[in-house]
């Protein structure tokens, strides 16, 4: 019995009663703030990679380009939004760019879907084969059309504004690459000079 009266404990209200006495303990609440947290990337090996030889069943027979020759603002994976004050999943990769600066097609493909998305605004959707879709979304101006055959580096459009929904502030490109409905990290296929 003694034993049992020595190890009770628990914690009521803000105090702790341990072997039958109260000890007050004092919690101290510090206001928070957002904080960039570094994300780690995640390496998967490279999802491209044909066992078959035929490379007629890829993409493309190039690495994915760049849509925009300028800087990612954030890597694929979990990403803090200061916009929005809040962690979410980014598919793909956000490229932070000025408004009007042409989107290219990062491979060849046919164009899938033209459509003014509520997360992204507008999006062109383009299919480049083997399973493989590319995504550009927060588009200003689009020059591409539903069922276009793209080569890989033409203008399919221009950067836009981001809108009220968006995780990032200022404009940027968020572009995402799928095999089938799995988002894939777009920087595993970028050609290395990107």
């Amino acid at each position: 019995m003694a034993n049992r009266r020595l190890t009770l404990f628990g914690i009521i209200g803000g105090a702790v009663v341990v072997a039958g006495g109260i000890v007050t303990v004092v919690l101290h609440h510090a206001a928070t703030r957002p904080v960039t947290v570094p994300v780690t990337r995640i390496s998967h090996p490279h999802p491209r990679s044909n066992h078959s030889g035929n490379a007629a069943s890829e993409p493309t027979a190039a690495p994915l380009m760049l849509p925009v020759n300028a800087p990612v603002q954030n890597a694929y994976g979990w990403q803090y939004s200061g916009a929005l004050n809040e962690w979410y999943f980014n598919p793909g990769i956000t490229i932070a760019a000025k408004v009007g600066t042409p989107v290219h097609a990062a491979w060849a493909g046919t164009v899938t879907k033209v459509a003014d998305n509520p997360a992204m605004g507008m999006t062109v959707t383009v299919a480049d084969g083997n399973s493989y879709n590319t995504v550009y979304g927060h588009l200003g101006q689009v020059s591409v059309k539903q069922g276009q055959v793209l080569s890989q580096g033409q203008v399919l459009g221009t950067v836009g504004g981001n809108d009220i929904y968006s995780h990032q502030t200022g404009s940027h490109v968020d572009f995402q690459v799928y095999r089938g409905n799995q988002a894939m990290d777009p920087e595993t296929y970028l050609h290395p000079s990107s």
